[in-house]
């Protein structure tokens, strides 16, 4: 995904997730993701959790968002009932970098497309900044409705 451009190419995504589930089979796989503040350790948290190595430091790091496939040791798989896991490394809302009248937009379409790839988004709450991790918590409470109102509308 595009960080540069803040442009969500669907297209694309759509293309690449395809493929990927065509290349995966019948194999089951969860999907991970983190969301939250610019600088406030997301990608230190996932290599932390998975010995990963996403690049990580002070400022705008990650842009956009990045997936690793992880494998499920075997012993683990039955108790998980997963074969792979699709870990989400995505860049930091509210960046400064993007304080214009496309910030907003950007992270609602971050959120919304992290949030409907995902069977779980950790939100990584950096200190007491309570106005920010509000508006973060709203950011993805709204994207999750939009979910929710999509999936309904496909029932239809």
């Amino acid at each position: 995904m595009n960080g540069e451009t803040a442009h969500v190419p669907l297209v694309w995504i759509s293309s690449v997730l395809d493929e990927l589930i065509a290349k995966l089979g019948d194999r089951k796989v969860f999907v991970l993701s983190v969301l939250g503040l610019q600088s406030s350790g997301k990608s230190t948290l996932l290599n932390t959790m998975f010995g990963l190595q996403f690049a990580v430091s002070a400022g705008r790091c990650t842009r956009g968002a990045f997936m690793q496939l992880l494998t499920v040791d075997e012993e683990m798989r039955e108790q998980l009932q997963y074969d792979l896991v699709l870990v989400v490394d995505t860049e930091g809302l509210r960046s400064p970098e993007l304080i214009d009248s496309n910030m907003v937009r950007h992270d609602n379409e971050l959120a919304t497309f992290v949030i409907g790839i995902c069977d779980m988004t950790l939100i990584n709450i950096m200190g007491e900044c309570s106005v920010e991790m509000q508006d973060i918590l709203q950011i993805c409470v709204q994207a999750f409705l939009r979910m929710k109102q999509q999936k309904k509308n496909m029932l239809r």
